[in-house]
This record gives structure tokens, C-alpha cells and sequence, in this order.
């Protein structure tokens, strides 16, 4: 299979494939995927200035997200949450998945992950304040959640309240050309 990086295109939160866990990804059949399917991710991810992909925002049926910058990716295949700290750090939040819409959220300071790289190697990490973060919020998209479930009712609906009144705005000004 040939990953086709014009056909990507984020799919709709409420997407069955956003909001179930994708299968692991198999080595032993698609090992020869993996190198192509983590750069495709890695390039749209830049291309729409982000901080991490998964694989099912796209609706790629498999269990690898990317997170990183326009010069270094890291790919994580299959990878599962070792253990987090007990310390947690409030900070503003996005998805690619809801542009332009953010939440405050709480989530621990450090993560311990393991997951296989694009040759199907285990590894292991140990990372912090916003790495991770952003692995804590892309592990999410594979266990088939998104930021927004970390949010009380009152802050969910108080945020999308303001965010609706920024698009209006927004939409006003575009309709009056300033």
C-alpha cells in the first residue's frame, strides 16, 4: 500500500475511527508501510502546524501517531503508557481535530511510554512538561478519546461559547472585508 499524502485529510471528531481504538500495527505483515506511513503523517502534521498526528485523525486504520517539529519526528507504533507522574501541569490545549478551539487542562508533568519505531524496535522513554503532553494527548487519539473528555461539563460548554462568539466575529469581519 502506497500512502498517498494528498488523500489525507483530518476526519470529523465524531468519526467512528476517532473514537475507537485502531489495531496495533503489524510488523510482520506491513513492516515495509512503516517508514512511509510515519513520514506522510510527519509532513501533514507540519503542513497543518502541529505538534503530533495519529494516524486515525486521518482515518488510518493503525496504531502510530508522530509528534515532533518540521526538522525532527519521533514515530511511536503500538505504543502503551508505562506510568505517569503524580505531579500534574495546567496548560492551554489544541487539536488538530477542533482548529482554533482550546481548552485548559491538567495532565501529568512526566510519561513513561513504550512503543516500536518504524523498524519495529521496542523502545522507551521517559518525557516532560510539553513532550509530554502532546504524547499524553496523541496517546489519547489511540485509546479513542480526545482533549475535549478532559474537561468538566461547565468548562467544555463555557469554552465552545466563546469559541462560537470568536467565530462569529471572525466570520462578521471576513463578510464586511476588515
Amino acid at each position: 500500500m502506497h500512502f498517498n499524502i494528498d488523500d489525507l485529510h483530518l476526519i470529523h471528531f465524531t468519526d467512528e475511527r476517532m473514537t475507537t481504538k485502531p489495531p496495533a500495527f503489524d510488523f510482520e505483515k506491513d513492516a515495509d508501510k512503516a517508514a512511509e506511513l510515519a513520514d506522510v503523517l510527519h509532513q501533514k502534521m507540519v503542513e497543518w502546524d502541529g505538534a503530533g498526528l495519529s494516524a486515525n485523525q486521518v482515518g488510518l486504520p493503525y496504531r502510530v501517531f508522530v509528534i515532533g517539529t518540521k526538522e525532527e519526528k519521533i514515530a511511536f507504533f503500538n505504543p502503551n503508557v508505562v506510568g505517569v507522574s503524580k505531579k500534574e501541569v495546567a496548560m492551554e490545549e489544541g487539536c488538530l481535530s477542533f482548529p482554533g478551539f482550546y481548552l485548559t487542562l491538567r495532565r501529568p508533568a512526566e510519561v513513561v511510554m513504550e512503543w516500536q519505531n518504524e523498524k519495529g524496535e521496542m523502545k522507551s522513554g521517559k518525557f516532560q512538561g510539553i513532550g509530554a503532553r502532546v504524547l499524553l494527548h496523541e496517546y489519547d487519539h489511540m485509546e479513542g478519546i480526545n482533549f475535549t473528555f478532559h474537561a468538566s461539563h461547565f468548562k467544555l460548554k463555557w469554552e465552545l461559547d466563546k469559541w462560537k462568539k470568536r467565530q462569529l466575529k471572525h466570520q462578521k469581519r471576513l463578510r464586511h472585508g476588515k
